[in-house]
């Protein structure tokens, strides 16, 4: 069920260069949010009148906490990322209807800002799980990923993992899955 709600920033860091990591104090967002929903987040100025989509990477269900992950893009984005520890934002959410949860062996692939959703959906599968996960260059969230399955990388620079993207990772590494929950850009869908 969709809520607007006022939530306090907990602490931001910039987790590698133009991504941030947003914890946020949202009870009730927090409570109802499952796999694969996002946040409409607004900027306080007022300048820019349609909130921010941004993907929710956690939920900490019994204690409110949410864990954003989002690329500063823009001004909006931008606008975010000054956000510090007590500050206010305003969000609706959750929205989307979320991953539904198989318990089969799965291959969750996440590419560039899509591998945020992977990291709550990690936690609640059952199943066997492989992640792929591809990034231009660098890296983000691996620590997160590696908790629980195989972690697999692909690099389009090859600096880390398979150089090419996900599909070549897939293939080099001869993976097999019964189901599959991805997000990142169009193109890897």
């Amino acid at each position: 069920m969709k809520t607007r709600e006022f939530a306090t920033v907990i602490h931001q860091k910039e987790i590698a260069t133009g991504i941030n990591s947003l914890l946020l104090y949202a009870e009730k967002i927090a409570k109802e949010a499952v796999p694969g929903q996002f946040v409409s987040i607004y900027c306080k100025d007022g300048s820019r009148i349609l909130p921010r989509p941004i993907s929710i990477c956690e939920s900490e269900k019994k204690v409110g906490l949410l864990r954003l992950v989002y690329r500063t893009a823009g001004k909006g984005t931008e606008e975010l990322s000054r956000l510090s520890s007590g500050d206010q934002a305003e969000l609706v959410g959750p929205l989307g209807n979320g991953f539904p949860l198989i318990d089969k062996k799965a291959f969750l692939i996440g590419g560039g800002i899509g591998i945020p959703p992977m990291v709550q959906l990690l936690k609640e599968l059952k199943g066997e799980v492989q992640i792929i996960a591809g990034y231009k260059d660098e890296l983000f969230l691996t620590e997160e990923l590696n908790r629980r399955g195989k972690l697999y990388i692909a690099t389009e620079d090859g600096s880390a993992g398979t150089k090419g993207n996900v599909l070549d990772a897939i293939r080099e590494n001869d993976l097999t899955a019964e189901v599959i929950y991805a997000c990142g850009p169009k193109p890897m869908l």
